[in-house]
C-alpha cells in the first residue's frame, strides 16, 4: 500500500472512531483486534447476562479487554472511572476467573483522541495492585489506530469499507502533514508549556547550516513545538513517523536541487530553508490563509530542526569528517 493510500485509510479510520459510539465502536474494536491478533476472541453479549465485563480476550495470555465508548468522552470520564473498577470487580472477576485467570486488564476507552486522565490511571493502578495483575492499563483510540495501520492491505480496506484512489481526489488534504498543520493552526500560539526551553546548541546548528536570516524563525518557533508534541501524544506512531518522513524527504530533495557550489560561496542553506517552507505551505494567493499556514509550517520546521531531521547536525558532520 502506498504512503498516500495508507494516509487516506488512516483518515477514514479516524472518522469511524469519532462517529462510533457504544456497540458501533465495540464492533470496530473487535474487527480490528481479530485481524491484528491471531489469538483474540471477541465476546458477544449473551441474553440479559451481557458479556460479563469482557468484550474480548486472549485466553492463553489471560489478557482481557473491556470497551467503553461514550458519545462524548470529555463529559463521560466520571462514568469511565466508575466502569473501570466495577466491570472488573463485579462482572469479569466473579465469572471469567473461574476458567481463565485474569493477568492483564485493558480498559479500551474510545477517548476520540482526547487522551486519558489521572483518576482513570489511578483506578487502574489500584486495580493492578489489589488483584496482583501483571498489567492494568488504558487502551485508547491511538492504540487501536496503531493496530489498524499495521494490518495487511486487504484487512485495512475491509475495516474502512474501501479506499478510493488518492490520485482521483482533488482539493482535499488528507495527509498527516495536513492534519498536523491544521492542529497547529487551531492551537493558541500565545500559550507555551512550562519548562519549554530553547535547545542549547541551536545557535551552533544555525551558524553551521548558514541560516543567519532564517535562524530567527527557527528560534522563535521553538516555543510552539509543544503543539506538535501534544498531537503526537494523542495519535499513533504512524503519524509521527509519517511527518518525520515528509520533512526528511523535503530536505533530501533540497540538497539535490540546491547543492553548494563555489559560485555561491558554498552556501545554499537559506535557499533550502525557503524550498522546504514552500513545500510545506505553498502560496495560495490568499494572504490571510497563507500567513496561517506559513506560521504552522515554521513551527513544524523548528521541531524537526531541533531533532536534526532537517539540516545538518554539526556534531555528526564533524564525526563524518574525522572518519
Amino acid at each position: 500500500m502506498s504512503p498516500q493510500s495508507k494516509a487516506l485509510a488512516r483518515t477514514l479510520f479516524k472518522l469511524k472512531v469519532h462517529e462510533s459510539n457504544g456497540f458501533e465502536f465495540e464492533h470496530l474494536f473487535g474487527r480490528v483486534m481479530q485481524y491484528s491478533r491471531v489469538n483474540f476472541t471477541k465476546i458477544e453479549p449473551y441474553g440479559n447476562q451481557g458479556d460479563r465485563g469482557n468484550d474480548g480476550y486472549e485466553k492463553n495470555e489471560g489478557r482481557y479487554f473491556q470497551v467503553f465508548a461514550p458519545k462524548d468522552p470529555h463529559t463521560s470520564k466520571q462514568a469511565a472511572i466508575k466502569k473501570v473498577a466495577s466491570d472488573f470487580k463485579d462482572k469479569l472477576l466473579p465469572y471469567w476467573s473461574k476458567f481463565c485467570e485474569p493477568k492483564e486488564y485493558f480498559f479500551a476507552f474510545n477517548d476520540k483522541y482526547q487522551g486519558t486522565n489521572f483518576p482513570i490511571e489511578k483506578t487502574l493502578a489500584e486495580l493492578k495492585k489489589k488483584h496482583s495483575l501483571t498489567v492494568a492499563d488504558v487502551y485508547l483510540a491511538k492504540h487501536l489506530e496503531q493496530e489498524f495501520i499495521d494490518l495487511k492491505e486487504d484487512e485495512i480496506t475491509m475495516v474502512v469499507s474501501g479506499i478510493p484512489d488518492p490520485n482521483s481526489i482533488s482539493g482535499l488534504d488528507y495527509t498527516v502533514l495536513g492534519e498536523v498543520m491544521r492542529h497547529v493552526q487551531n492551537t493558541a500560539h500565545n500559550i507555551a508549556l512550562p519548562g519549554k526551553l530553547i535547545a542549547p546548541d541551536i545557535d551552533e546548528k544555525i551558524q553551521f547550516n548558514h541560516l543567519k536570516q532564517s535562524g530567527f524563525w527557527l528560534k522563535a518557533k521553538q516555543a510552539e513545538t509543544w503543539q506538535i508534541d501534544e498531537y503526537f501524544k494523542r495519535n499513533s506512531d504512524f503519524a509521527k513517523q509519517a511527518l518525520r518522513d515528509y520533512l526528511a524527504g523535503y530536505y533530501a530533495d533540497s540538497l539535490i536541487a540546491y547543492p553548494d557550489t563555489i559560485a555561491d560561496g558554498g552556501n545554499m542553506g537559506e535557499v533550502r530553508f525557503a524550498a522546504i517552507l514552500e513545500n510545506l505551505a505553498p502560496a495560495s494567493g490568499v494572504p490571510v490563509s497563507d500567513k496561517l499556514r506559513r506560521d504552522a509550517a515554521l513551527a513544524i520546521m523548528a521541531k524537526y530542526f531541533e531533532t536534526c531531521d532537517i539540516f545538518e547536525d554539526p556534531k555528526n558532520a564533524a564525526a563524518r569528517q574525522a572518519y
